[in-house]
């Protein structure tokens, strides 16, 4: 009877050593989503974007949605151009062709002040480029990677650019995320400090869909924050719906012909202007 007890007991401590073994084994070859990011933004090729932004108010639930797609270029210096295309009230609002030393805008009702043949405006300027969801900082590692950390849900999720995707679900705040960017503002009119410290408080709600190759291919963002520095009582929801594709596909952003564009001092302001 002893021997007969003792063989499966042994049998089932193996089992469970190699399970053990192999989901460690599993889990270390799995890629880093934060690694394989940076590797992709350093030179291979770039990715196409779509977003949804919506800010819900009031009693009456009174929104505005504005869309957009963009295409950014990757080099050896990070996220190098991006394409985006803008609209809020009817499509293709404006575009921006952008490099990290200059920028170019364009506006579907072309300004008064440019001068005739003329339909850009270039800005010289020393510009951030990144890619974002709300108020997250996607290429940012330090940024990635705290989220990622706050996560509580993890599941399988649908298919998105081709691929099946993971999906990862968590909250963290405003200050958090401003501790890891500076820039941040809460609508886009005061840092979480000071007088405004009881922002970084606000959650940020966050849903992350990453593929087999731990690329994101999904995210969703949404927090509440002050209607305006004067009424911090009432709330406005912001959310955030932004997809990627094509990653790695070879992208050469161009700036427009320059027989189009005008320099600040080619534009043309009337005196009542």
């Amino acid at each position: 009877m002893g021997r007969w007890t003792i063989g499966p007991a042994l049998a089932l401590t193996a089992s469970i050593s190699v399970s053990v073994i192999g989901t460690h084994a599993e889990a270390a070859s799995r890629p880093d989503p934060v690694a394989v990011l940076k590797r992709q933004l350093n030179g291979h090729g770039g990715v196409r974007e779509s977003s949804v932004y919506r800010i819900v108010w009031g009693p009456k639930k009174d929104h505005v949605t504005s869309r957009s797609r963009a295409v950014y270029e990757f080099g050896s210096r990070g996220i190098m151009a991006m394409d985006l295309r803008y609209s809020k009230f009817s499509p293709g609002d404006s575009r921006s062709i952008v490099f990290q030393d200059r920028a170019y805008g364009w506006e579907r009702d072309h300004p008064d002040y440019l001068p005739p043949g003329k339909s850009w405006i270039l800005e010289t300027k020393k510009n951030d480029l990144y890619l974002a969801c709300g108020q997250i900082r996607l290429s940012d590692p330090a940024t990635l990677r705290h989220v990622l950390a706050t996560t509580a849900v993890k599941r399988p999720a649908g298919v998105y650019d081709g691929t099946r995707t993971t999906l990862y679900e968590g909250s963290t705040t405003i200050g958090e995320l401003y501790k890891l960017n500076p820039r941040l503002q809460v609508g886009d009119f005061e840092k979480p400090v000071g007088q405004y410290a009881s922002y970084s408080k606000l959650p940020v709600k966050w849903r992350l869909w990453l593929g087999t190759d731990q690329l994101i291919r999904r995210c969703q963002t949404r927090y509440d924050e002050p209607d305006s520095p004067w009424n911090v009582k009432d709330r406005s929801l912001k959310t955030a719906d932004v997809r990627f594709s094509g990653w790695g596909d070879p992208i050469d952003i161009k700036p427009p012909p320059a027989e189009l564009v005008a320099t600040r001092d080619e534009l043309v302001f009337s005196d009542e202007g």
